[in-house]
């Protein structure tokens, strides 16, 4: 019998993130990713919506619980989901047109060698969202 690779196939599917305002994190994605609402849902004493951008498979899983369980914000720094864009400075400047406020874009560096620049900035619940360059380690495969 053959064996299979372990992890062969494997690609993100979403990432889950806790919001006591539903339908202010729902605007603030759609605004700020440019995802769109793919499906909403009661499940477990909450409710869920599954946002997706355009041509990707991977969702932003929103939970909303029924009761709040957690701290008023999440620690700084703690965790945060990054995307790479095309662009960095058009994204910087349709933020802060949008009001969204974003940090300054920053050049990364690893064993002196660049591997990108980059920015964070947070959703209403304070969870950090980073854009950053596709250069480097995150450059498409097809670039390297």
């Amino acid at each position: 019998m053959a064996k299979r690779a372990v992890g062969a196939g494997m690609n993100a599917a979403h990432f889950m993130i806790q919001v006591r305002d539903l339908d202010r994190a729902v605007a603030f994605y759609e605004k700020a990713l440019l995802f769109v609402e793919v499906d909403r849902h009661r499940y477990d004493g909450a409710t869920l919506v599954y946002l997706r951008g355009r041509g990707s498979p991977f969702e932003i899983e929103l939970i909303a619980p029924d009761d709040w369980p957690y701290a008023e914000r999440p620690e700084p720094g703690r965790s945060h989901i990054a995307f790479t864009v095309s662009h960095l400075e058009d994204e910087w400047e349709r933020l802060q047109c949008i009001g969204i406020g974003a940090g300054q874009i920053t050049d990364h560096a690893a064993n002196g060698v660049h591997q990108t620049r980059y920015f964070y900035f947070a959703d209403p619940e304070g969870n950090q969202i980073e854009f950053l360059e596709a250069h480097g380690r995150y450059a498409a495969e097809e670039e390297k």
